[in-house]
This record gives structure tokens, sequence and C-alpha cells, in this order.
């Protein structure tokens, strides 16, 4: 029996060694079957009909062109919540530094000489007094599971938690307030840690920062286009708040007092790399062997154990009567049905069908046949035939 062997493109550095196999291979390629991406941009030309699937090693998903994609029948998946804790640990950090100058001591201490260093450092050590955290008051923007973290974490440490949400969650350690300006305004720290969407972009600009505290902080570890960056700087040289630390480098920022930017370290750990390169690689393989949907920001998810010979994957435009004209071509073709799963999200339908054809019937033409009378299904964006990878079975798709 052959297999298929799926040619897959990695924009960013991955160690497939412990995944690759007999599944797929890596390969710089135009015409990939598959993309793994951490935070580079995928470029549209790549968004070709061999596309299946864009993995992205992270939560967001604003450097692929997700429209394109569905049009595509690509699947896009992400890993949310694998960076979580690093992201969480990342923010407390900033939190600290900016209670306590503890790099202004450090620099101050490394520069004192002579023989007396105790005494010349405990004579100097007024120019370094901070804050406590402890009784301040949070305000986490998204609480998704990084803010859920960041909420226990910061109510643990004394903290008065408040936040906004679009879909309030159950949450005991936050307050939950009803809108973005409700928390700016209650809040000495602001934590934005939403995602990039044309409801989120801007969500910070001039009216925000007129509501803000005068000695307020605001951190972006969600994406940098969150915040209105000219506004951010007028607000700052007006005095509306206090510090503005973002994950996301821009030229305007740059140089600019009162602002602080990092290379966008939130996931960036030992820990949550592998974690999450090992969810994205586990996510394709399953996806390319299986047509298995995880975490996917277009696709439907839709899991079914694969006891069948053969499984068809269908990913559609959503109607009433769809799944009652692909029966209809099945039977033509004496294909027998064996398990399925469908499954809605907004527009789109995608399904997995386990299927057996009958042996006396059925051969490679049929097999070539049969998917472009599926295809042509009004709605059909996608359709594959796979072969179960745990049975030695004929390769219908040779």
């Amino acid at each position: 029996m052959s297999k298929n062997i799926y040619q897959v493109k990695a924009i960013d550095e991955f160690d497939v060694s412990e995944f690759a196999d007999n599944v797929f291979q890596l390969k710089d390629t135009s015409t990939p079957d598959a993309i793994l991406v951490r935070s580079s941009k995928v470029p549209d030309q790549l968004i070709t009909p061999h596309l299946l699937l864009v993995a992205r090693s992270g939560t967001g998903t604003n450097n692929i062109n997700i429209d394109a994609c569905t049009r595509n029948g690509t699947a896009v998946f992400n890993t949310p919540g694998a960076n979580a804790n690093a992201v969480k640990e990342l923010v407390i950090q900033a939190l600290f530094a900016t209670a306590r100058p503890l790099q202004a001591a450090i620099e101050h201490t490394a520069s004192l000489t002579g023989d007396d260093l105790q005494a010349q450092a405990e004579a100097t050590r007024y120019q370094f007094i901070g804050n406590e955290l402890f009784g301040k008051t949070i305000g986490i923007i998204g609480l998704g599971a990084i803010g859920q973290r960041l909420a226990n974490s910061c109510y643990h440490l004394g903290m008065q938690v408040v936040g906004y949400n679009r879909s309030p969650k159950q949450l005991q350690a936050v307050q939950q307030l009803e809108t973005v300006d409700e928390v700016v305004a209650a809040a000495d720290f602001v934590v934005l840690l939403l995602p990039l969407t044309d409801e989120t972009k801007g969500i910070i600009g001039t009216n925000q920062f007129r509501l803000m505290r005068q000695n307020a902080i605001l951190l972006n570890f969600g994406r940098g286009e969150l915040v209105d960056n000219q506004a951010a700087i007028t607000a700052l040289d007006q005095g509306q708040f206090q510090q503005y630390i973002t994950d996301f480098p821009a030229k305007e920022l740059k140089d600019q007092k009162h602002v602080i930017t990092l290379p966008h370290l939130g996931g960036n750990t030992v820990e949550a790399l592998s974690k999450s390169a090992n969810l994205t690689l586990q996510n394709t393989r399953d996806f390319l062997e299986t047509g298995i949907i995880r975490s996917s920001v277009n696709f439907p998810t839709a899991d079914l154990p694969f006891n069948s010979p053969y499984r068809l994957t269908i990913f559609f435009r959503s109607r009433t009567s769809f799944w009652n004209d692909v029966a209809t071509i099945l039977s033509q073709y004496h294909v027998s049905t064996l398990e399925m799963i469908s499954n809605i999200r907004n527009d789109y339908g995608y399904m997995l069908v386990n299927v057996a054809p009958s042996p006396d019937s059925f051969n490679a033409r049929q097999t070539t046949q049969l998917l472009a009378d599926l295809r042509h299904i009004d709605g059909t964006l996608r359709v594959r035939l796979l072969n179960n990878p745990s049975q030695v079975i004929p390769d219908l798709n040779s």
C-alpha cells in the first residue's frame, strides 16, 4: 500500500524530528500541503489549492489571512493556552518592575567602589524607594486563559482585580465591569490581553486615556494595534497617565519618554515554546492523517474515531440539505456510511464521514469520479479521501 507524504513548509524554525515520521516532510516549496508558523507573516501567495492547513504555534492569528484561507478550504489552527502561564508570568514581572526600581538600584550598586560598599549602598538607598502591589487595583481587559491566570495570581498578591470580557465569565477573583471605559477609570494598572480583531483594533485611544488615573500604567501584552500609539504618546506628554509598557515595538514608540517596549517576549520561554510547538505538530499530523479538527479558528471542531477503512472530510458552506446531497452520491457509488459527525461554525460546516466502499464495484477511477461529484455539490469547498493509517488497505487516491 502506498502512502501520501505531505509537504510541509516551516516559515519559522520547528523541530519536527519526533513528529514527521512517514506522514509529512519539511520542504521549501511554493505549493505546500501545510504551513507551520509562529509569529511571521504567512504570504497570501502560499494560499493555493494545495494548502490544507496553516498551523500557528501560539494564539494570535493576525499574521494569517483567515478569510482567504476559509474561502480556499484551508484550516487554520492555533494553540490557545499553551503560552498562558508564560505570558502571565511576564506581566507579573513587568508589574514588579514598575513598582520597585530594581534595575536602577542594581546599576547604582554595581558602580560603587571602595571597601565600605554596604555603608555606601545604604546611604543612597532612599533614591530607590518603590511601591507595593498589595492593595492596588489591576484592570484586566480580556479574561481568556491568560487573563484568568493573571487575575488569580494578582488576587493572591492582595490586589483588587477588576476586568472586562465581551462575554462575562464566572470568576471569583475578578469584579467584572460592563465596559472597557469603566475598567480603565478604576485601575492603577491596565493590562490588555485581547486578540486583534476589527472590534478590538484601537480599543484604547484618546477617550480612554482621558479616563485613566494620572499614576496609572498601561501594559499591552495582547497585540500592538489594540492601542492608538500616537494618542498614547500625546497622553503621556500631557500627564494623563504615567507609563506605557508594550510587548510590541513600533517606530513611533522608539525613544519615547515613559514608554518601554519589549521584543514580543510573551510566550518566549523554553516551556511554552516546547508545549506550543508540540501541540502544533500534533494537530498538524492528526489533521493530515485523520482530518480531525482541534483548536481551529475557522473550521468547526470535529473529532471521530477512525474505525473504518476510509474517511471522507468535507468542508462546506452551511445549508440544510447538504448532507442529503452527499448521502445521495455515496449511495450511487455503493459507498456505505459507517459513522459521521458534522458541525457548523458561523456559515461553514465540516464533516468527517467513515466509509466502506463496496470491494466489488470500486476502483481508483471510480474514486476520482466520486470525489469530483462531491466537489460539485453546491457549497463544497474542500473534499479529501483519507486511508486509515492503522490498516493495510489499497490507496484509492492513487
